[in-house]
């Protein structure tokens, strides 16, 4: 097979990838919201297409296995690798994204933001930890 990560495909995979995943949060955040809001029908049909944008999401995955993940440059596929690819995202979002996130917020005088950033990036070290724990089983 073709070498995929030199490819247009490979971008618009990726693009897919997320532009579903982020949709599925959508409809499960506006689900949650007409849940509230006394609309059950409207959340009833948000699960669901948000179940099957999840679908979406894994399809794009199987595509995106053909080559190696871009945050961690490991392989995709295998547990083990799968498990050390999580480890190094999820390290890079806490030692560099969310802190330099939380510092533009800040220089931008938008503290409740900065906070949050704050607060995900203390939720990715303790996802890491929760990681190497389980790689030392």
């Amino acid at each position: 097979m073709k070498k995929i990560e030199q490819s247009r495909t490979y971008k618009n995979v990726r693009k897919a990838f997320a532009d579903e995943a982020e949709l599925v949060f959508r409809y499960l955040y506006c689900a949650t919201l007409a849940e509230f809001e006394g609309k059950e029908q409207h959340s009833a049909l948000f699960k669901e297409l948000a179940e099957g944008g999840n679908c979406n999401v894994q399809g794009c995955l199987d595509f995106l296995r053909l080559a190696q993940d871009p945050d961690s440059d490991l392989s995709v596929g295998r547990t083990a690798g799968n498990l050390e690819s999580l480890v190094r995202t999820e390290t890079k979002q806490h030692n560099q994204t969310y802190p330099e996130m939380a510092k533009a917020a800040r220089e931008e005088g938008l503290p409740d933001i900065a906070s949050w950033f704050d607060t995900l990036e203390k939720a990715k070290r303790a996802h890491v930890r929760r990681l190497k724990e389980l790689s030392h089983e």
